[in-house]
């Protein structure tokens, strides 16, 4: 691909982009035989260690009965597809991941003598084909989700990950003591007569929290310092609604923010009420200047840091008490002007959070040691 052709497609996804119904193709797990993560333990502290890292961020947690998209892992997807595999590869060897059985595939298990790599294959496939072009543009947000969420992750267990590419290298830490209790679980709202925040007054903190994992991201993930973030804040106790630069949580622009993105949003109010969320969070980018500084893939980059960016936003989110629903679906050029985006700048993310109004009731998955 060139640059140009890479730009052609970043133009595409934006304004007058088309999005049909479609049915997405049937999924079919690989054939063989299966190693259950489990196996891993055997082969001592490390071994253990990456075996609760895959399930904790790559496996089902919890089943929704009352969600349309019932599957849940550590990290959000469109439609919940999952349009990312993981593979597990030492040397010249690879095991492509079963997340479901929480499994490796293949006769044998790995065989561990240093550090990992997991390699992120993207399978776009899996949604519809109504999406066209545009689903190359979920993808690579999950992709940065994932990789983010294994970077995130990793220290609770007493590891250490790094991002290059589409790979993620994982490593034993020997810094790091023993591992730390489970994150709170992540959600994207409780929704069954629509999605919206509770309407008491959200702690600050919940926003500094926040903002702090947008400013401070861990390192290793994919994240970029050419994305421009505008965070719209409502009924947060000693904050004025408004526009808000998230460097220093600085007040912008005063007004009823999350009023003015409710009208660019793409679904009404019964199905998600974004007049009535805490916050939405709006992220922008340069296409072209990602694409001359890194070349062809630079697009592709832009928004797996989008997506990284959002994860540790979302992880946040989840331990100050909060839902964070990612959402594409929106009018893109009125969206960027109401955050007075640069005029080379498109729309890469939009998050929406707030307080919960309820729970529902959610199947735990997770393993019985957790």
């Amino acid at each position: 691909m060139t640059a140009a052709d890479a730009l052609a497609t970043a133009y595409a996804h934006g304004p007058g982009r088309v999005v049909e119904r479609g049915r997405p193709a049937p999924f079919r797990p690989s054939a063989g035989p299966r190693v259950p993560f489990t196996a891993l333990a055997a082969q001592g502290r490390f071994g253990a260690a990456l075996g609760r890292l895959l399930t904790e961020v790559a496996t089902p947690l919890r089943w929704e009965t009352w969600n349309q998209y019932n599957d849940h892992r550590g990290y959000p997807s469109a439609r919940a597809a999952f349009t990312v595999d993981l593979v597990l590869v030492i040397g010249s060897r690879r095991w492509p991941l079963d997340p479901v059985r929480r499994a490796t595939i293949g006769a044998e298990p790995p065989v561990l003598d240093g550090p990992v790599r997991l390699e992120l294959v993207r399978r776009r496939e899996r949604l519809s084909e109504g999406y066209r072009e545009f689903g190359d543009v979920l993808t690579e947000l999950e992709v940065g989700h994932l990789a983010a969420a294994l970077v995130e992750h990793a220290p609770r267990h007493g590891l250490e990950a790094w991002t290059s590419g589409l790979t993620v290298t994982v490593a034993p830490d020997r810094e790091t003591g023993e591992p730390l209790p489970p994150m709170p679980p992540r959600s994207s709202g409780f929704g069954p007569c629509g999605i919206s925040a509770d309407p008491r007054p959200l702690p600050a903190s919940a926003v500094r929290a926040f903002v702090a994992a947008i400013t401070r991201p861990p390192a290793g993930s994919p994240v970029r310092d050419d994305l421009r973030h505008r965070l719209a804040v409502r009924n947060v106790e000693g904050l004025v609604d408004g526009w808000y630069a998230v460097d220093g949580l600085r007040l912008v622009e005063p007004g009823q923010a999350l009023e003015d993105v409710r009208e660019v949003f793409g679904h009404p109010p019964n199905t998600i009420d974004v007049a009535r969320m805490n916050l939405a969070l709006v992220t922008t980018g340069d296409p072209a200047a990602a694409v001359a500084s890194d070349g062809p893939d630079g697009y592709r980059a832009l928004l797996r840091a989008a997506g990284a960016t959002a994860q540790h936003a979302c992880t946040a989110a989840a331990g100050a008490g909060m839902f964070c629903r990612p959402a594409r679906s929106v009018f893109d050029s009125p969206l960027e002007a109401l955050v007075r985006a640069p005029a080379s700048h498109s729309l890469l993310y939009l998050l929406v959070a707030g307080r919960p109004r309820g729970t529902g009731f959610t199947y735990d998955l997770s393993p019985l040691e957790a």
